[in-house]
């Protein structure tokens, strides 16, 4: 792996291996461009910038500030008075508002990470999972202690009745017989 310091191109260190990769190749494209290109001809130089512009062939500070050679060259140098583009920048350098950006990193490494909407939504169903267990719970409670039949019980509940009523019904049929024989020794 690359170090830090094959990230510095012409003076400017870049962030990343790539950034500096393609730094190096604006280098090496302006040092052709510079080979063959007279300073002394406004024309030529006015063409190479404005191609250089237009088409926006150099993205790093490494080609801006030949950019900005070329921009002076044509207006100081050669007294170029013709209306000439403007160098567009594609980066964005207003992010942060504030002049500190070294105690805004200090204070954020040390502020606690905001819990991000993954751990968010693990917490909201791990609690909605435990209150739906309770509530399965609650409802086992209720069917065993209820003395209405239900699916867990119903067999049972119905046999009980059965032999309940087994039970009455013999006991009428003893008590009838019982009467029976008491009128047949009366008469």
């Amino acid at each position: 792996m690359a170090g830090r310091t094959d990230w510095i191109v012409e003076g400017f260190q870049f962030g990343t291996e790539q950034d500096a990769s393609l730094a190096k190749n604006e280098r090496l494209r302006i040092e052709r461009l510079e080979e063959k290109l007279d300073y002394d001809s406004p024309e030529m130089v006015y063409a190479v910038y404005k191609k250089a512009v237009v088409n926006r062939v150099f993205k790093t500070p490494v080609g801006f500030v030949f950019l900005k050679k070329l921009q002076r060259t044509l207006k100081e140098d050669l007294g170029y008075e013709g209306d000439m583009e403007e160098i567009p920048v594609q980066g964005v350098y207003s992010l942060r508002e504030s002049a500190k950006p070294t105690v805004e990193r200090v204070h954020a490494s040390r502020a606690k990470p905001k819990p991000t909407k993954k751990v968010i939504g693990l917490r909201a169903s791990l609690f909605v999972n435990v209150v739906l267990l309770l509530l399965i719970a609650l409802m086992f409670y209720i069917t065993m202690t209820s003395s209405n039949p239900t699916a867990l019980n119903y067999e049972r509940a119905v046999q009980n009745k059965y032999s309940e009523w087994e039970k009455e019904l013999s006991e009428r049929e003893s008590a009838v017989r019982e009467k029976e024989r008491a009128l047949l020794m009366e008469e």
